[in-house]
């Protein structure tokens, strides 16, 4: 086993067969690993390729365009990571560990990340510095509640911001049981998506899906919710529905971020996130216990100088990984 850095990832060499963890371009490889069905995890050169992934990936990627031929076999161990629906991590006997995008936190609907001792960690470090150290996720969620409650029962609208494959679900999971009093409605985007999490078993409420002949109606109506994609701060729409009262809150990660709020165009940010945070990573790289790690990723140099302060051996730079090949057989 040998592993190799290449401009669009991290190739696994075995024997003569070549694997490539989240792999984006052009480059034929045997097979592929794609750790969950986000966008930049995701490249339209997968189309029809060999695809290690598990099913819900494999499903929302055809929802998105790429249809995947997806494979499995015995060398390659998939292991829920609690990022989103169907994200894993790729274990590679007991000599290589992928984590791909984590989240190291129990949850109503999923279990936390446990990965299991080997000998090379390769690890995303998203929120790879010591800023980002989030609150308790429950504390988080009361407090979201409580604002949203209050805003509702005062006749406000209230636009729930999040990722639309992911984060959206999520929110809901957590908030359904609150705000079903109250009109719900749904991008249609977050719409599909609450469909696959309904076909695994996860219970979404139904909720109206907006679109261009409902608005005028929503605008006109008062004590509503609307689930909303991220992006959708930078529509028309939303800033239609704003100048018509609506109150927007945003739930990411980035929120840690004092103003973070007014520099993407929302009223109010809270700082949840479907990635570990700092302590989180920490917290994974302890457990796995590993001769060498491998930080891909946001805060990679960062993070990969806490793990040597810690008395962890680190590859961070495209020069070392080769090095990592020594740890392997």
């Amino acid at each position: 086993m040998r592993i190799v850095a290449t401009e669009d990832g991290i190739v696994v060499e075995l024997g003569r067969k070549t694997l490539g963890l989240d792999h984006r371009g052009t480059r034929l490889l045997s097979y592929y690993f794609v750790s969950h069905a986000h966008s930049d995890h995701l490249s339209r050169d997968l189309i029809n390729k060999d695809v290690i992934c598990s099913s819900p990936t494999s499903i929302f990627a055809s929802m998105r365009g790429i249809p995947m031929n997806q494979i499995t076999s015995p060398q390659f161990k998939l292991i829920a990571n609690g990022h989103i629906l169907g994200s894993s991590a790729l274990l590679l006997g007991d000599q290589l560990l992928y984590t791909g995008d984590f989240n190291d936190r129990e949850r109503p609907f999923s279990s936390r990340f446990r990965p299991p001792r080997t000998k090379v960690l390769i690890m995303e470090a998203t929120y790879g510095r010591p800023f980002f150290r989030f609150p308790e996720e429950s504390e988080i969620i009361s407090e979201a509640k409580d604002k949203v409650l209050e805003l509702l029962n005062r006749g406000k609208n209230v636009i729930i911001l999040g990722y639309a494959l992911g984060k959206s679900q999520h929110l809901q999971l957590f908030f359904d049981r609150w705000f079903g009093a109250f009109k719900n409605y749904v991008w249609p985007l977050i719409s599909r998506y609450n469909d696959i999490y309904r076909l695994f078993g996860e219970k979404i409420s139904d909720k109206t899906e907006v679109f261009p002949p409902t608005v005028p109606e929503m605008m006109d109506g008062k004590g509503w919710l609307l689930y909303m994609p991220s992006y959708a701060s930078r529509i028309s729409l939303y800033d239609e529905l704003r100048r018509k009262g609506a109150f927007s809150i945003s739930f990411t990660g980035w929120a840690t971020y004092r103003n973070y709020a007014d520099s993407v165009n929302v009223d109010l940010a809270f700082p949840l996130s479907d990635h570990a945070d700092f302590d989180g990573l920490i917290r994974i790289a302890e457990e796995v216990d590993p001769e060498v790690v491998l930080v891909t990723h946001g805060f990679a140099s960062d993070f990969s100088l806490t793990l040597r302060r810690m008395g962890m051996a680190t590859a961070s730079e495209r020069s070392e990984i080769s090095n990592l090949s020594k740890y392997l057989t």
